[in-house]
């Protein structure tokens, strides 16, 4: 038997030598950030940022994070492995590097025909325990999630350190679990809900790309929730024309929550995506969907990336590339991805489907934490899979921020169920988060006075330097003066000399 073939990812060298010494051939992605030497055979690829396609080189909506990197090296394993054809891809579990590519994998994207394992020789939690620290702000808290998601979903787990191993499970952490994935043979029927009020001028675009769709088993309901645009209603009927096995309906005004709700309420697909009238869908957007839900059984819904534009899909403004978790940080941010997501039509109304509030956006958001909370899984294709059209007039813009977050938060209030592993990161991070407020106001109380001492030092050296050039031009004045002569009535008095 040919040796096996082996690509060992991260910014250490740890497996190398086992591998070796089992005659593989290695080849190495180092994702450091210092030079590194291999031995003799060893093949060595630096991860470059640069070869990047340009859907990933669009500026995230959140602050750049481990989970792009992560994407970057997903890729870069992508090229590597039609090169080389890999029996085995090792990711180190410390930063989350192997979480795009896992994630990739359960989806149905990416390596199919190679092993993906991640190796347990340390991770972000037990660095800080030796350290005795908390978490420090969201990136870390994020980083967590990333390892604990690819050692837990990873094909084979690697525990060399049981000290790390026994620590991680005390956290919660499942090392035992068996990975696999539903076999693919149907296609189901997938109900495609659009909800349209006042958006004649997006709609045409919006249905043509669903007439494109490579997935063919689909159930289109449009629903127009009482445009009061005449142009609006005009495109609407035009659509019926034009699309007659697609329902088109019409209904007074009452909200995008309701309208998605009744869609809910007659779909006849297993399967249900909301969609948006003003975006535009890629052509494999369905497909990907349902691929990606039939082969995790285990979940209830399948998000994705997005990308953002305002006047053509060619100049996007910004992505969105939600990571799925931690449920922790759900309260803070959507971590989940929008409401043009795929969902179990049955889970979806066993919950209740969507929250009704008018006047309000992110029914999306909370719909993610609702589902959460009531014990079901979501999950991400990591790809662009539609274009979501950024309005200067759009809900979510116009409405008030506080209220929208608020709609969100109720639904930590309400009973649900939560692992214990996600509630101690929860509780963990509140923490966390509290002391680095903390010492960022024992700093800015340091500052502060550092600021007034310098302050005081420089007003005193200028007073003191002030008080000298006056004495010194005082008496200059009193030395170089000429004598005045005496007025009437006074005498002068010579004094001898000394």
């Amino acid at each position: 038997m040919r040796p096996r073939r082996v690509c060992l990812v991260g910014d250490d060298l740890g497996g190398l030598n086992e591998q070796l010494e089992c005659g593989a051939t290695v080849h190495v992605l180092w994702c450091g950030t210092q030079p590194v030497r291999v031995p003799g055979g060893v093949s060595l690829r630096v991860l470059d940022a640069g070869q990047s396609p340009p859907a990933l080189r669009v500026p995230n909506l959140y602050e750049p994070s481990q989970a792009d990197i992560s994407d970057q090296v997903r890729l870069a394993l992508e090229r590597l492995h039609r090169e080389h054809n890999f029996d085995r891809i090792e990711f180190a579990c410390r930063r989350g590097l192997g979480f795009r590519a896992i994630q990739a994998k359960r989806a149905g994207l990416a390596f199919a025909d190679v092993e993906l394992a991640v190796r347990l020789d340390s991770c972000g939690e037990w660095e800080r325990e030796a350290q005795q620290r908390w978490a420090e702000g969201y990136d870390e808290v994020e980083r967590d999630f990333l390892e604990r998601f690819a050692f837990e979903h990873a094909d084979v787990r690697l525990t060399p350190n049981a000290d790390v191993l026994r620590f991680v499970q005390e956290r919660g952490w499942k090392a035992t679990e068996e990975q696999s994935q539903a076999e693919v043979e149907s296609e189901p029927l997938v109900t495609i809900a659009i909800a349209h009020f006042n958006l004649g001028e997006f709609l045409p675009a919006m249905l043509a790309s669903l007439a494109e769709q490579t997935y063919r088993e689909l159930d289109v309901i449009v629903i127009d929730d009482g445009s009061t645009d005449a142009q609006s209603r005009a495109t609407f009927e035009a659509m019926r024309q034009q699309y007659p096995l697609f329902r088109f309906l019409i209904q007074a005004n009452a909200g995008i929550g309701a309208t998605r709700n009744r869609c809910l309420d007659l779909a006849r697909g297993e399967f249900f995506i909301p969609v948006d009238a003003d975006n535009i869908a890629r052509p494999e957007m369905v497909e990907r969907f349902v691929l990606a839900l039939q082969r995790n059984p285990n979940l209830d819904a399948m998000t994705c990336y997005f990308l953002a534009f305002e006047s053509t899909p060619e100049q996007p403004l910004y992505a969105h590339r939600p990571t799925g978790g931690p449920h922790a940080l759900a309260g803070i941010r959507n971590v989940y991805g929008d409401a043009n997501a795929i969902f179990r039509t049955d889970a979806l109304r066993t919950v209740g489907g969507y929250e009704t509030d008018r006047g309000t956006s992110c029914e999306d958001w909370e719909l993610f934490v609702k589902l959460v909370r009531s014990g079901k899984g979501i999950g991400v294709v990591p790809e662009h899979l539609f274009y979501y059209r950024q309005r200067p007039g759009g809900f979510s813009r116009t409405t008030n921020w506080f209220a929208n977050h608020q709609r969100v938060m109720r639904q930590f209030g309400r009973p649900g169920s939560l692992e214990p592993a996600d509630s101690l990161v929860l509780w963990n991070a509140l923490i966390g988060f509290h002391q680095r407020i903390i010492h960022l106001e024992a700093e800015q109380r340091r500052r502060r006075y550092r600021l007034v001492d310098r302050m005081y030092s420089s007003i005193s050296k200028f007073a003191g330097c002030f008080r000298r050039r006056t004495r010194n031009t005082r008496d200059a004045s009193r030395s170089t003066a000429p004598a005045l002569p005496p007025t009437r009535g006074e005498v002068t008095i010579p004094v001898p000399a000394t």
